[in-house]
């Protein structure tokens, strides 16, 4: 089921920067054994002061319904079983959360990845964690955060001029042009454009004769929500992609801008739509939240990637409008659906988020290969609720939006990059209605080409809001047979780290394809420098032939140099295009390369306990952190073993002024295995990442950094790396038999073996306990175990706390073997079957899993 995930409040920070809240971090993986919108005026945003750092200022905390994991297979191994591959799943997440939330095998992805849900909502954070300690073991392709994504809309004024969006009047009403691009196209009936939202009024008049229908499909799209409760329907997915009762429904009002019926002669009734005579599907994706899951499955059904019920969607979209969105990294579960859309020529047009914070930390619009879309005022401003950023693609009308509203007919206003997007897709359906065969770098590159320049009394630069404000007139004039060929960048300014390998940039054309063009790239060194940071010649030549209008591609191999070299930058540059072509602006794509090095690292060792300080000024930090050059880092190392768990806990030893520490686990490579800012949000704000199980044998590093590069960033420190678990007894039991602090299949091994009769002195025979035992000697093994195979003196009534089935007896054949089983991580009827006795009172899963979880301390998910 989808669960709703809350905006947490954020702390404030000056000029813009803000800090996202995080989390606990992942506490231990499985051991599995081969054995077994609103309303209100919006004003317009300040200028982004020159030479701040932008960060993102997303929901903090954002919060996950569960996991999508894709298992992949290899070559001459057995696939894992399923109830290997769930367990693996809720024991990461049951440790993670000491038992508050846990995890169950939902249901396939149309990708083939699988849904893990969670009975409760997590912190992006603490999934992030998690499912890159997952994405280590062996046998998975990638695992990712099931987030919950929200409509991207805040309150709006309705003193605005109706539906200014669509207008142009310069300096007064800075909307998209719309007016003259119909008179080019206004759209096609052969055209569908795909919409993921919170669902569409299928009554209202603006839609009559606008949604695509086919047999298997009669409402105009399908609903992905798979939560009854979250869908707010009645049910969960089925073939109705209607909107939950509202007046001015978000998805409903967004699917107006895009394409409501329009009347261009005599009387027409309401609003108008951007792309009228193109036809639109409905993907319910969420209702006020939804989650990735679900979007996903949303993403890949209408770019005809899956099916639903057996059943590809017969109309494929080649532009998806996503309003909506939530805070963190793109994540590969995104990218890689992103990626496939892209492949069959499918883009994304994704609002950039409404926190005045950067897009770089609002998903999806912050993934490779989207158009990320800002909101702009009437006048032509960056609207003040905005996200900003280099990764903006370009800026749209967001503030004061008119589309559809109410139920049969009606209208309504409302605000936000979510109203934003949608004038994007719309002008997205022009172009390509105009020409059906424009790729999606062509598209991309149309859009800021036609852009208009930002008005120079206003707040946004290209290096903030993209490209320009929307244009839908200049860009159908940028894609025009008869136009002079332009080529131009379809990759954005790059940021990258120097162990990430190369940077892939793309090139396109656009205009007229009859004669040939060739580009020529000059590679242009900064601090960085050719052959000594990265690998490419001085100058290159891209070339098209006539009719060709491929996009072209160029990898730049970047060089891993060891020592700190601190952060450079290099260009690649237009420097001039033949064949009567002119070159779209930006001409150059900045390159920046961070550092991984640090010129000083601490040796420690796995039970050592080492202190430090942040913040002082003799000490010299290294620059090569995770956090950037910006941020103090001091670098640890240590070595470990291939499936040891290790805990690392960063505690400041400072009461006042605080110390608000961020801590990193590496790889030998110095790339992020796991990371933690605060155990427990805005309360508990030291870092701990818990029983992480490192994934080879070797080097790993620490770094010991601080969430902020100004405040909260100065002050002493102590670091403890161990390898001990977590687990608590129960009431009346405890299965730690080896007193390591947690319930492995050791504990299991040793309980069946005392319940079938074995002497201390064999207990151990062939069994190798871990670092963290503490109990090692035989006897004292076996009397914890003896202990609890019969009931305690008081009270009379108290149960044997090893008869799991309550039969009355502890047996190795039933009780013995439930432990062992679920020792080993098998869940489930499978834990239960052939393993209780005839009449025993306690024999299906729901009641043997609810006695373990409460009298014996485990932590297992319905």
């Amino acid at each position: 089921m989808n669960l709703d995930i809350p905006t947490r409040p954020q702390r404030h920070l000056p000029a813009l920067v803000w800090h996202a809240l995080s989390h606990r971090m992942v506490r231990a993986l499985l051991i599995v054994a081969a054995m077994l919108g609103g309303t209100g005026a919006m004003a317009e945003a300040p200028t982004p002061t020159a030479g701040v750092a932008l960060r993102a200022a997303v929901a903090p905390n954002t919060e996950v319904s569960g996991l999508i994991v894709k298992f992949a297979a290899q070559k001459g191994v057995a696939p894992m079983a399923a109830e290997a591959r769930s367990a693996l799943v809720a024991r990461s997440v049951a440790r993670l959360r000491s038992g508050s939330t846990r995890s169950q095998f939902a249901r396939n992805l149309a990708n083939g990845a699988e849904l893990h849900r969670f009975d409760s909502t997590v912190s992006i954070k603490e999934a992030q964690a998690m499912a890159a300690l997952i994405a280590k073991q062996p046998g998975i392709e990638y695992a990712a955060p099931n987030r919950v994504m929200r409509n991207q809309f805040v309150p709006s004024d309705p003193d605005y001029a109706a539906q200014w969006g669509f207008q142009y009047v310069p300096g007064v009403t800075e909307g998209a042009n719309f007016e003259a691009a119909w008179d080019v196209v206004r759209g096609s009936p052969d055209q569908t454009i795909g919409i993921i939202d919170s669902g569409i009024t299928k009554a209202h008049e603006a839609f009559a004769g606008r949604l695509r229908s086919h047999a298997a499909f009669p409402n105009g799209g399908y609903d992905f929500v798979a939560s009854a409760a979250i869908a707010d329907d009645g049910d969960g997915r089925d073939n109705d992609p209607e909107q939950a009762p509202s007046s001015c429904g978000h998805g409903t009002h967004v699917a107006g801008t895009i394409a409501a019926n329009t009347a261009f002669s005599g009387t027409g009734e309401g609003v108008a739509g951007g792309a009228p005579l193109s036809l639109m599907q409905m993907a319910r994706g969420l209702n006020f939240t939804g989650d990735d899951a679900d979007i996903i499955d949303a993403m890949l059904w209408l770019s005809g990637l899956s099916a639903v019920n057996g059943q590809f969607n017969p109309s494929p979209v080649r532009v998806i409008n996503m309003s909506l969105g939530g805070g963190g990294a793109c994540g590969s579960a995104y990218q890689a659906t992103i990626d496939a859309m892209r492949a069959v020529g499918t883009l994304a047009v994704i609002a950039a988020g409404n926190d005045s914070g950067n897009v770089s930390g609002s998903a999806p619009a912050n993934c490779r290969g989207v158009v990320a879309v800002a909101a702009s005022t009437q006048g032509g401003n960056l609207a003040s609720f905005s996200n900003f950023g280099a990764g903006v693609t370009l800026t749209a009308p967001g503030a004061n939006i008119l589309s559809v509203g109410g139920v049969t007919n009606g209208a309504c206003y409302k605000s936000g990059t979510s109203m934003a997007a949608p004038h994007v897709t719309a002008a997205v359906a022009l172009l390509q209605a105009r020409i059906p065969s424009l790729s999606v770098s062509q598209t991309i590159l149309a859009l800021r080409a036609g852009a208009r320049a930002f008005l120079p009394s206003g707040n946004c630069t290209t290096s903030a809001c993209g490209a320009g404000l929307l244009d839908a007139y200049q860009s159908l004039q940028t894609i025009d047979p008869s136009a002079a060929p332009r080529v131009g960048w379809a990759t954005g300014a790059v940021t990258l780290r120097e162990n990430d390998g190369s940077v892939t940039l793309n090139l396109t054309r656009i205009g007229a394809s009859s004669s040939s063009v060739s580009a020529t790239i000059n590679f242009v060194n900064g601090t960085a420098v050719s052959g000594t940071d990265f690998v490419a010649p001085v100058t290159t030549t891209v070339h098209w032939a006539a009719g060709d209008v491929s996009d072209q591609t160029i990898s730049i191999p970047i060089v891993a140099r060891s020592g700190e070299q601190g952060t450079r930058q290099f260009s690649a540059q237009i420097a001039s295009v033949t064949g009567g072509g002119t070159t779209v602006e930006p001409a150059i794509v900045p390159i920046t390369i961070t550092e991984v090095d640090c010129n000083t690292v601490i040796p420690m060792a796995i039970g050592d306990t080492v202190t430090g300080t942040l913040g002082t000024p003799l000490t010299p930090y290294c620059r090569g952190g995770v956090r950037g050059p910006a941020f103090d880092t001091v670098r640890y190392r240590f070595t470990g073993v291939a499936g040891q768990r290790v805990s690392i806990a960063l505690n400041s030893t400072q009461a006042s002024p605080v110390l608000d520490p961020y801590l990193y686990l590496l790889d030998a490579d110095k790339k992020i295995l796991a990371e933690n800012d605060d155990i427990s949000g805005g309360v508990l704000r030291n870092s701990l990442i818990q029983n992480f199980v490192l994934p080879s044998s070797g080097t790993f590093f620490i770094d010991v950094s601080a969430w902020s590069s100004t405040q909260e960033n100065v002050g002493p420190y102590a670091l403890q790396l161990s390898t001990c678990g977590t687990y608590v007894a129960g009431l009346t039991c405890n299965l730690d038999i080896d007193s390591n602090d947690a319930f492995d299949g050791n504990d299991g091994l040793l309980i069946v073996r005392r319940m079938m009769g074995v002497e201390s002195t064999s207990l151990k025979t062939g069994l190798t306990l871990d670092a963290c035992a503490e109990r090692t000697i035989a006897e004292d093994i076996g009397n914890v175990i003896d202990a609890q195979l019969v009931a305690p003196v008081a009270p009379p009534t108290a149960p044997i706390p090893f008869d799991i089935d309550n039969d009355g007896k502890v047996l190795a054949t039933t009780d013995g073997l439930i432990l062992l089983r679920a020792s080993l991580g098998i869940r489930g009827d499978a834990l239960v079957a052939g393993a209780t006795a005839a009449g025993a009172l306690r024999s299906t899963w729901p009641l043997v899993r609810t006695y373990l979880n409460t009298s014996c301390g485990m932590n297992l998910l319905p």
